[in-house]
């Protein structure tokens, strides 16, 4: 048989039957349109995460309280020595693998801005925050070391903060606002960067000096978290090594403290974002394999309906390779047919995804998993069904009622 004409005949026997095909489909369209969104959300969670690190130097090293530790659940948090501002200069001073070193620290405050109150997060840094996270003032100035030095009252505010208080960014600089009753002077409004930086989100945030912060906001409880900057990206874990052995020295507690490159952490959220991936991805797997199933019955009602046809193609002449070819095939356009609707639905659902605010980036390649997968259920699943009704004989065939 050509194959022309065996196409001719899969074609009108899925118009025959095409509510059949349809309902028979449904778990490819699923399928295919999970598979399309699993990898876009996937591709969206990593290019989140690769955006939220875009701005930090892979020389960046974090000391943070490490709460995995049982000793440290276990701590009277009051008693831990803490990292303070002339410890970190000493350490930097002797660590010759560094760049720069910065202290940080936050709590929640009162904040009155331009006559609104708020329960805001407050960030108390020092002035090398601005290199470290790459963090530049857009109006007015940044904080400097002096205004760590003498606990001046200022305050710099994220580009967010500034606009919806205040309009336009810029009108911010040289007003005041209060926090716990302190009034502050604004000198400066950071630029615009849409998402966070590592472990602050400068858009929404106030920064103030951390000596402001550490007199005023913080509390008996809070433990500061250091944030430094090795001279070199080969020299990193020779930086994160003389860290350790400096907070060794210098803490008689050293050991609560974790020390981790942004590499690392990169590469954790990384992990977590694959490994997320993997199990909605088998997710749409089960999905694929209940709806083969789905496909294999219907081929085999098929079998059974086109009997006597299957014995009237073999008298013809039709050999067994040819009658497998045809309900093989049959059973591949099905999947096709589901895949393709499976796509164009991902298509209309994936806008739809943003009110849900989780990350989705589209790609071609979920395309072409889609479809590699319902062609995998169909072909696979169609096998059976097909290599059954080649090996039916003429003469019960035809005699078939």
């Amino acid at each position: 048989m050509k194959l022309t004409e065996m196409l001719r005949i899969i074609w009108i026997n899925i118009l025959q039957n095409k509510f059949k095909v349809i309902l028979s489909s449904l778990g490819i369209i699923v399928g295919a349109a999970t598979i399309v969104l699993v990898i876009a959300i996937g591709n969206g969670g990593e290019a989140e995460i690769t955006k939220q690190f875009g701005d930090l130097s892979a020389a960046t090293i974090y000391i943070n309280p490490d709460e995995s530790k049982r000793s440290f659940s276990n701590m009277d948090l009051t008693k831990i020595e803490r990292l303070n501002y002339e410890l970190i200069k000493e350490i930097k001073e002797e660590n010759p693998y560094l760049e720069d070193i910065m202290l940080l620290d936050s709590g929640l405050g009162n904040v009155t801005i331009n006559r609104e109150a708020y329960l805001r997060n407050i960030t108390g840094v020092t002035a090398e925050y601005e290199d470290i996270f790459n963090l530049s003032a857009a109006y007015g100035e940044n904080i400097t070391e002096n205004d760590v030095e003498d606990k001046s009252l200022v305050a710099v505010l994220g580009y967010d903060v500034a606009v919806n208080n205040y309009g336009m960014a810029e009108y911010a600089v040289g007003e005041y606002i209060s926090i716990n009753n302190k009034l502050l002077k604004v000198i400066g409004v950071l630029g615009r960067k849409g998402d966070n930086v590592g472990v602050i989100l400068p858009d929404s945030s106030v920064f103030i000096p951390y000596s402001v912060g550490e007199e005023h906001l913080f509390s008996q409880s809070a433990i500061p978290r250091a944030v430094a900057l090795s001279n070199d990206i080969s020299n990193v874990d020779t930086a994160m090594k003389w860290l350790r052995s400096s907070l060794t020295y210098f803490l008689d507690n050293g050991e609560v403290y974790a020390i981790e490159d942004v590499g690392s952490r990169m590469d954790v959220a990384l992990q977590s974002a694959k490994i997320m991936s993997m199990v909605l991805v088998s997710v749409a797997a089960i999905i694929f394999i209940v709806s083969g199933i789905g496909i294999m019955n219907v081929l085999f009602v098929s079998v059974k309906e086109r009997t006597r046809e299957i014995g009237i193609l073999k008298a013809l002449g039709c050999s067994e390779g040819n009658i497998l070819l045809q309900f093989l095939l049959e059973s591949i356009a099905i999947s096709v047919f589901g895949s393709m609707a499976g796509m164009l639905l991902s298509v209309f659902i994936m806008p739809l995804m943003k009110y849900t605010e989780i990350p989705v980036l589209p790609s071609v390649g979920g395309q072409l998993a889609a479809l590699f997968f319902s062609l995998l259920t169909g072909t696979v699943f169609g096998f059976y069904p097909a290599y059954r009704a080649s090996k039916e004989k003429p003469i019960d065939a035809l005699n078939y009622e």
